[in-house]
């Protein structure tokens, strides 16, 4: 499995950067590489999921994000299934007048040996890129 983690402050409290988060509808807003999301009607209950449509280096990746873990403010905790597998966190803590963001992705592709050549040479690298960029851009969206 590859692991990406990267963290941001962001300069609003965690309940304003948590309601943006849980609202898995705009995550095509500010995750980059996402292109849809669509939540079950319990979402962000625990045992809710959402469809996701990833795109990654020319390949939309078809996704099942499944809530396993969640404390509003505190924790959103997905493992993911379908064309990549493993688990993607997000925790929120206060610092200061703002909440830190630490996002933490740890997946494994299909294709066999084949499949971790390639994520090691090239989609490790975009993702811990398009985690990155997703940060920055919440960071944005909540700051105006």
């Amino acid at each position: 499995m590859a692991t990406v983690e990267r963290e941001i402050v962001i300069n609003r409290p965690p309940e304003q950067v948590a309601a943006y988060m849980d609202t898995a509808r705009s995550w095509p807003e500010w995750f980059a590489g996402v292109q849809s999301a669509e939540p079950d009607a319990a979402h962000p209950a625990v045992g809710s999921a959402v469809k996701v449509a990833y795109k990654s280096m020319g390949t939309t990746f078809n996704l099942t994000m499944t809530l396993d873990e969640y404390q509003r403010g505190r924790l959103a905790n997905y493992q993911l299934a379908g064309m990549i597998t493993g688990v993607n966190r997000f925790t929120l803590s206060p610092e200061g007048d703002g909440t830190r963001v630490h996002a933490f992705f740890d997946y494994d592709v299909p294709g066999g040996g084949l499949g971790k050549i390639f994520d090691k040479l090239v989609l490790e690298r975009a993702n811990a890129e398009n985690l990155e960029k997703s940060l920055i851009t919440l960071k944005a969206r909540l700051e105006g």
